[in-house]
């Protein structure tokens, strides 16, 4: 690993990545085998926008390591309540330096992720910054390995075509183990929300054999992949379903040719009708909710890691 920090997964080595989903499988079997490794340690949270499964879950993983957490909503620091500025990052993170022992952050705006970025210490976990989000790909590929015991499969995923951070970690994780993946969209294109996300695809396929497609055709996709990642579609316009989304909607149309054992995921929340219905995200081939679960193992994986 090139520093201490974890801002994406190409930051792992195929050795140090394999080694995390690993490490994530075992804290399935046992939540409680490092139950002091964080002994009086104290994880900042730093989060400018809403979270269910990334704050619990590394709330609950500091816990389960013997260490305390502390949760800040970052507008509430930067900005009075009638909205003018209180205090720069800058002068957050020099105050929180001095009692925090690892940081993870939220930051859409990414403004306070080049700041902390330019840090060595503490080291800090990003907890999705819009273009990436680490600890969220541990989780998919462990829960795959913990479910399907191999991870060497056909991996698709269906997203918009402007770019995903989620997908995007995702990707980076497959290419990372030399695995091959196809990326379904409506337009037969992905840009990638991360400037640099097709450098580091072609770095990754290079160096470790991987392959990246990206398609519109659905059919013989669906009919070869072992794994769907199908992502969050958010504009909610009135048409938007028929649009957009149109045939690209994970339902029984969709999964009409699929394999019996596919194994669908979503990182949560879903637009329920939306980009996946019911009937699928509750469905046989659906291990979404073990996936979340998997958020709470992962994030104790990663916390581990930079606790050494």
């Amino acid at each position: 690993m090139k520093n201490k920090n974890i801002i994406e997964v190409t930051d792992f080595s195929p050795k140090e990545w394999c080694n995390l989903i690993n490490e994530t499988i075992e804290f399935k079997k046992n939540k409680l085998r490092k139950k002091k490794i964080l002994d009086n340690k104290l994880v900042g949270l730093l989060f400018d926008n809403n979270s269910l499964r990334t704050r619990v879950s590394f709330e609950a993983a500091t816990h389960l390591l013997g260490g305390d957490s502390y949760f800040i909503s970052t507008s509430s620091v930067t900005h009075e309540n009638d909205g003018t500025k209180r205090e720069s990052y800058e002068d957050i993170l020099e105050t929180l330096d001095r009692m925090v022992d690892i940081y993870v952050i939220r930051d859409y705006s990414q403004e306070l992720l080049e700041v902390i970025k330019r840090k060595n210490f503490p080291p800090f976990i990003n907890g999705f910054c819009s273009t990436g989000h680490p600890s969220q790909a541990l989780a998919d590929l462990s829960v795959i390995k913990w479910k399907r015991h191999t991870l060497d499969l056909n991996y698709a995923a269906v997203c918009p075509s402007n770019g995903s951070g989620v997908i995007e970690s995702f990707v980076y994780g497959v290419l990372t183990l030399g695995k091959r993946i196809t990326i379904i969209t409506n337009t037969g294109k992905f840009k990638g929300k991360n400037k640099n996300f097709w450098r580091e695809v072609n770095r990754l396929t290079n160096a470790y054999g991987g392959e990246i497609n990206i398609t519109r055709n659905l059919t013989e996709v669906i009919k070869s992949c072992d794994v769907l990642y199908v992502d969050e579609w958010w504009e909610n316009s009135s048409d938007f379903l028929k649009r957009k989304i149109g045939k690209y909607r994970v339902d029984e149309k969709f999964l009409k040719n699929s394999k019996p054992d596919l194994s669908i995921l979503h990182c949560l929340p879903a637009h329920a009708e939306r980009e996946i219905t019911e009937k699928v995200l509750r469905g046989q081939q659906s291990i979404i909710f073990d996936q979340a679960e998997f958020r709470l193992y992962s994030a104790m994986s990663l916390l581990s890691f930079l606790a050494k």
